[in-house]
C-alpha cells in the first residue's frame, strides 16, 4: 500500500524504518522546514532516508494547510501514520488515505490520552506504562479504535533518557508486528472505552522549575522525568539559569533553608529542600555552586 509517513522527530524516523522494513511502500513523508531547532526535543532531518526510499518530502509547519493537504493528495496515499507530530490532523487530511490514518502514542489508551506522557509517566510514579497504536478518525486526540499495544515497565530508578529509549523499542516492535496486518487487511480495529479515559496536560521548559521547598525524593523524580532529551528541571543562581541534569536524594547533617547549598561532595554539591537534601550529580551553568549560595 502507498503509505505516506508524518513526523519530525528521531522516535518517528526509527519508526518509519521499521514500517518500511515490514513491508511498507513509503512514497511520501511530511516533516518540518529545516533548519533544526534546538529546543524542540528529538527533531531530526529527513532528507537521507527519504532519498533512500525514493520518497517525496514534503516540508511543511501546518500539515492542514491547504497546500499540504494538496501535495500529501497528489502521492495517492493508501495509509497515513502520523508518527512524532504535535499537531491534530484534521478532517480534510484524514480523509485522503483510503485504508486510515493511523497514530502511536506512548501510554496504554485509553489512560493517559495528552500531551508529554513519558515526563508525566516518572512524575506521577506509574509502575508501568505502554505504547498504543490506534486509528485517527477525527480531531480529537489519542481517541480512535486501538489497533494494538505493549507495555512498557518503568523501572524505579527509570529516567527520561532511558524510558525515551524503551518508549522507542515498543513503538518499533508494535509497528514490526501489526504493519504486515494492516498491509493484509487484517489489523483489528477495538474501540476505546472512554470512561476509563484520563488526559494529561502539556508541559512546557518553563514547568521544569525547581521548587526547593519540595521533599527531595520528589525532586530526584522531578529531575529524572525532565532530563535528556528533554529541556531540563532548572534553578536559578541570582541571574543565571542552572539546569540540573541528574540528581539523588542525600539526607542533611543539619536542617537548612531550603535551597541552600550546604557541602560539596566529590559527586557534586548537596542543597537543602524541604525535607532532606538533594546531592546535583550533573548540573549546566555558567556560575559557580558555592557552599553557602542560595538557589531559587
Amino acid at each position: 500500500m502507498r503509505t505516506v509517513w508524518v513526523s519530525f522527530d528521531t522516535m518517528g524516523r526509527e519508526c518509519l524504518e521499521a514500517a518500511a522494513g515490514a513491508g511498507a511502500e513509503v512514497v511520501g513523508i511530511v516533516t518540518l522546514p529545516g533548519p533544526i531547532h534546538p529546543n524542540r526535543s528529538g527533531q531530526c532531518s529527513f532528507d537521507e532516508v527519504a532519498a533512500r526510499l525514493g520518497a517525496r518530502l514534503i516540508e511543511t509547519q501546518d500539515v492542514n494547510a491547504d497546500e499540504t493537504v494538496a501535495a500529501v493528495g497528489a502521492l495517492e496515499p493508501d495509509l497515513i501514520f502520523v508518527v512524532g507530530w504535535s499537531q491534530l490532523v484534521r478532517e480534510p487530511f484524514i480523509a485522503l488515505a483510503r485504508e486510515g490514518v493511523f497514530g502511536m502514542h506512548p501510554t496504554l489508551l485509553p489512560r493517559h490520552r495528552g500531551r508529554a506522557p513519558i515526563p508525566w509517566a516518572i512524575l506521577s510514579g506509574l509502575a508501568r506504562t505502554g505504547v498504543t497504536l490506534f486509528e485517527i478518525v477525527d480531531a480529537s486526540a489519542d481517541s480512535g479504535a486501538i489497533v494494538g499495544q505493549v507495555v512498557v515497565e518503568i523501572d524505579p530508578d527509570e529516567t527520561a533518557t532511558t524510558l525515551y529509549e524503551k518508549i522507542t523499542r515498543a513503538h518499533v516492535d508494535l509497528l514490526r508486528e501489526y504493519v504486515p496486518r494492516l498491509l493484509a487487511r487484517t489489523a483489528p480495529r477495538i474501540p476505546q472505552d472512554g470512561r476509563r479515559a484520563s488526559a494529561w496536560p502539556k508541559r512546557t521548559p518553563a514547568d521544569g522549575i525547581i521548587d526547593w521547598e519540595t521533599r527531595a525524593p520528589y525532586l530526584y523524580d522531578w529531575v529524572r522525568a525532565q532530563t535528556r532529551p528533554y529541556p531540563g528541571a532548572f534553578t536559578w543562581l541570582g541571574d543565571e539559569k542552572v539546569i540540573v541534569w541528574k540528581a539523588r536524594p542525600v539526607a542533611l547533617e543539619a536542617p537548612a533553608p531550603a535551597g541552600t547549598i550546604v557541602a560539596e561532595r566529590a559527586e557534586g554539591p548537596v542543597v537543602a529542600c524541604g525535607e532532606g537534601g538533594l546531592l546535583l550529580e550533573e548540573v549546566e551553568t555558567a556560575g559557580t555552586l558555592a557552599v553557602g549560595a542560595r538557589l531559587g
